[in-house]
């Protein structure tokens, strides 16, 4: 397969460069009620947004389907009030959802289209009541002739082709030896999950058009999770698709407690009956009833179930899995499970033990998803470009050295550079505006906004050591960075390998060989230096150089390898002396090494 788009890191927002012609299709324009000229096209065909960007091709900006019908819903009924009870009826009809979901799907649609809360220009909230739709609206026959050309056709990845395959496998194993396959799909946040997950799908659909394919999300829920949401809305997607009657019927004879749970499949004739049923019954009952059900409607074609952020997951649909997996009884069933590696360690996630008491016996399998490589950066580049439009020189190397393999971080880094006027395309190819060696790089907002999140759940002294980390080098060791975060060593080092081993947030330094025998300890670095760009400009100048300061004093006390460098103690103490040189301006000493850091703009 050919690769054309990386991996999306999150279901609403992302977006793909558009650089070739496009088709007529419908659609709705909107302007944001401001007046600033700010268009966007609700692509209703192909459900997507464009943003009409002046003077370039204009921008498509990709939305999960239930952010679709959200905005779509909004837009159709311009101009007056869509109550939080409407939506719940109409986008989420005859399932029971929690506020906190339609209100995610709200911040990803402002998200979006850059939408401030407090001064919309897009989507006004009414106060305990719903939203409004108040940017103008006008009907559409076609968008610009610089829209990207990405309808309905296959939309492959890059650098996944051996998951993909494997996933193809899986299901021919399922098809032809007729038994369930569970599959956990990993990798850390933007990886691409979600990307590989839609593109085997779409393949699905293509090639195996029998197979019945439903998809459950699961809901972070602060204010509590809904036992079995992701199987009941998978069902409900199954039961009302396109030859769902049979399965409806199929519902009330072999899972009547899961019928029960979906009460718009329910006709009125049948809850008399249902009631005596379920009387004196338990919930006890629901795993049992649906492997019947799964038996009976996999006889003449796969079922293909896919349950996204299983990180969320509530300890009900964990238990549901384990039967699913357990489960002897022949059935075409293909049980596909995503999640956030680093959600996952950090706690006593119920799934993890069950991943791993299920792996331990052959029960399931995992297909953990890598950062691309420079190679499949470049090759994503290039299928963005016209045919026989090579990208700028050198400009792969820069992006993996900033991202580091992360498609989200890719996307959205590429996105920065246009914005700024520092990348271009011209009939279809890529043009740097600056020298490469003139560009330096901050953390995207949107990115730092996903950082700082992530950090915030940390606990105080780890949030401490990273920040303290933050400005010791690029690979640190914990005991020079205790004094300054107000740790013991073995502490701050207790702290490290957690934050390595469950939080993923950092990692043994690559190719450390500096650690002698006497001191025995291992440095580490961060696992993204966007997280370390994040959490050094947090601190403020005076705050900075006192931390120098306390490592210099570590140094100088001895205690660590880096005591031994004349050259760090200088520069620790070069910097606790000069805020100006705490902040890397003006030093005399110029050592802070290479990482991502300095502001998006050409220098000079």
């Amino acid at each position: 397969m050919n690769a054309q788009r990386a991996g999306r890191g999150s279901p609403s927002g992302s977006e793909c460069p558009s650089f070739q012609p496009d088709t007529v299709r419908e659609g709705l324009w909107f302007d944001g009620a401001d007046g600033s000229g700010e268009r966007f096209r609700l692509d209703i065909v192909n459900e997507c947004l464009w943003q009409q960007v002046p003077d370039g091709a204009d921008r498509r900006r990709l939305l999960s389907p239930k952010s679709f019908a959200v905005l779509k819903h909004l837009i159709d009924r311009a101009g007056r009030l869509v109550t939080h009870e409407e939506f719940f009826e109409t986008v989420w009809s005859g399932v029971y959802v929690q506020p906190e979901v339609l209100k995610s799907q709200i911040l990803s649609l402002r998200s979006v289209l850059e939408d401030d809360a407090r001064k919309p220009r897009f989507i006004e909230t009414l106060s305990r009541r719903g939203y409004r739709f108040i940017a103008r609206v006008a009907a559409a026959d076609a968008i610009p002739s610089g829209a990207f050309a990405e309808a309905s056709a296959s939309v492959n990845l890059v650098g996944r082709e051996q998951p993909l395959s494997e996933l193809g496998a899986i299901l021919q194993r399922t098809v032809h030896q007729r038994q369930r396959e569970i599959v956990f799909v990993t990798g850390e946040t933007g990886i691409g999950k979600t990307s590989l997950v839609d593109a085997f799908l779409r393949q699905i659909r293509v090639e195996m058009p029998q197979a019945r394919i439903a998809l459950g999300q699961c809901v972070e829920g602060y204010g509590g999770k809904e036992a079995y949401y992701p199987m009941l809305e998978s069902l409900r997607e199954l039961c009302m698709g396109e030859g769902g009657a049979p399965l409806a019927r199929d519902l009330a004879s072999c899972a009547p407690s899961w019928l029960a749970q979906i009460p718009t499949l329910l006709q009125p004739a049948q809850r008399p009956a249902l009631q005596r049923e379920l009387l004196g019954g338990t919930r006890d009952r629901m795993p049992r009833e649906l492997v019947n059900l799964l038996q009976r409607v996999t006889q003449d074609a796969p079922v293909v179930l896919v349950f996204e952020d299983l990180q969320w997951a509530d300890p009900s649909t964990v238990s549901l899995i384990e039967v699913l997996a357990r489960a002897r009884t022949p059935m075409q069933l293909m049980l596909i499970g995503t999640y956030r590696t680093a959600d996952l360690v950090s706690g006593d996630h119920a799934l993890q033990a069950l991943r791993q008491e299920l792996q331990l016996h052959g029960l399931c399998g995992e297909l953990p998803l890598e950062p691309l490589t420079e190679h499949e950066i470049a090759a994503y580049l290039t299928a963005q470009a016209s045919p026989g439009c090579s990208p700028p020189e050198g400009l792969a190397r820069l992006i993996y050295r900033h991202t580091e393999g992360n498609p989200l971080f890719m996307v959205t880094l590429l996105e920065h550079l246009r914005q700024r006027g520092l990348l271009t395309s011209v009939e279809g190819a890529w043009h740097l505006r600056a020298p490469l060696n003139t560009i330096e790089f901050e953390v995207p907002e949107t990115l730092r906004e996903m950082i700082e999140t992530r950090i915030a759940r940390l606990s105080a002294e780890e949030q401490r050591v990273l920040e303290v980390a933050s400005i010791a080098g690029v690979a640190f060791y914990p005991q020079c960075c205790a004094g300054a975060a107000a740790l013991d060593p073995e502490r701050a080092e207790e702290l490290c390998q957690a934050l390595a081993e469950r939080h993923c947030v950092l990692r043994a330094a690559k190719g450390d060989r500096q650690a002698s025998r006497e001191y025995a300890a291992t440095r580490y670095e961060f696992a993204h230096a966007m997280y370390r760009e994040v959490l050094s400009r947090r601190l403020t100048p005076a705050r900075r150089a006192g931390h120098y300061a306390r490592m210099a004093s570590s140094l100088e006390s001895g205690g660590t390898a880096e005591s031994q460098q004349p050259p760090v103690l200088a520069d620790h103490l070069d910097r606790a002396s000069h805020p100006a040189a705490a902040t890397g301006k003006g030093s005399s000493v110029t050592r802070e090494p290479p990482w991502v850091g300095g502001i998006l703009a050409v220098q000079g």
